[in-house]
């Protein structure tokens, strides 16, 4: 079957595509945009730069979010007071 289109060309084109919008979310996160390049390995073996992207923007921490409050300390139940007593 012959391509439209090599695949190699293909993924190159489409990594480009997406190298801007990347670009901006990853700088928007806090993140170093730079790791936005990973996507350029999608052109070699498909489908891993997405992946490698994707990892890197869920287990990196986002400086921009606001810290967690401590939580709050449990207050001790007050005891039952009985009437008759």
């Amino acid at each position: 079957m012959q391509y439209f289109l090599d695949p190699f060309w293909f993924n190159l084109a489409l990594s480009a595509a997406v190298l801007w919008p990347l670009w901006r979310i990853f700088r928007r996160a806090g993140l170093n945009p730079v790791w936005s390049l990973l996507i350029f390995v999608s052109v070699a073996i498909p489908l891993l730069g997405q992946l490698l992207v994707l990892l890197v923007l869920f287990h990196s921490k986002w400086p921009t979010l606001p810290p967690k409050p401590p939580p709050q300390p449990r207050k001790k139940p007050r005891p039952v007071q009985r009437a008759g007593a």
